[in-house]
């Protein structure tokens, strides 16, 4: 947030930053409101903290996996259709998109309140629900994403209707190595966003469809699910992070700010 309020290039206004600023306020919510009230659960057991942190952590989870699903969707339809997306990937859309965000968000978080006897089941299916069809839905565009840009590299260097560039590729045997840097890249950067991804939140999804699926019959050792819930929490804390650390305008408008810190003189 700090980066692109203090931007000093002026280049990090696009949609994707927008929604990467989404995607921080949606894990900034999980990370400061709802871990308060966690925290003061423990101090004050009353059922109206546990049901406000409760719902403040789903109401955050939710907003930052549909901001994820939103950042994926919008780069895929930027790479798929680069000459149409101009006319849907407008500020206005993205405004409209934001707000169905936190709407949907908000929806899906207080629809089980009004089954007042069956709130955790319900919670259950419909976070399983949603969460997974986020999850295969985000992982299915960014593995189309790869696939469209290795062909379209490959077209680059192999298809005879790019004669000129294939014709330099033969000149500049290091433009070959470019192309396959950025091929690298680009897959170093899904890994990273998707490994991310599963790695924070498979095993919550698995452990809670056990204990879902046998009840008490099977027992989950206390380690396993602790470990499986702080790994939802490790998400929000390394997504805003992720995300911007592996776009290069990123990191070279926050490298200048920190240079500026440092440089600045000394108040008297």
């Amino acid at each position: 947030m700090i980066t692109i309020w203090k931007d000093p290039f002026k280049n990090l206004k696009g949609i994707p930053n927008n929604l990467i600023l989404n995607l921080t306020v949606s894990d900034l919510l999980v990370g400061i409101s709802a871990e308060l009230l966690i925290a003061l659960r423990q101090w004050y057991p009353y059922q109206g903290v546990a049901k406000a942190a409760d719902m403040s952590v789903h109401f955050g989870f939710y907003a930052s996996g549909l901001t994820l699903l939103a950042l994926a969707a919008e780069r895929l339809t930027a790479i798929s259709y680069p000459l149409k997306s101009a006319d849907c990937l407008t500020y206005t859309n993205l405004t409209l998109g934001i707000l169905r965000i936190w709407l949907f968000a908000g929806l899906i978080t207080f629809l089980p309140e009004l089954e007042t006897d069956s709130i955790f089941s319900n919670r259950v299916i419909i976070f399983d629900s949603i969460g997974i069809l986020i999850l295969t839905l985000t992982v299915a565009c960014y593995a189309r994403i790869v696939f469209l840009v290795r062909k379209d590299l490959h077209q680059l260097s192999s298809t005879e209707a790019g004669c000129e560039e294939r014709q330099c590729l033969r000149q500049k045997p290091q433009e070959k190595e470019k192309i396959k840097r950025r091929e690298r890249s680009l897959i170093r950067y899904v890994a990273i966003l998707v490994g991310l991804l599963i790695v924070c939140w498979a095993p919550r999804y698995v452990l809670g469809n056990i204990a879902l699926l046998y009840g008490k019959s099977c027992v989950i050792p206390d380690p396993l699910t602790s470990m499986a819930r702080w790994l939802c929490f490790l998400h929000p804390l390394v997504n805003p992070i992720a995300y911007s650390l592996c776009t290069r305008k990123f990191r070279r408008a926050l490298r200048k700010i920190i240079c500026q810190c440092n440089n600045a003189p000394p108040r008297r």
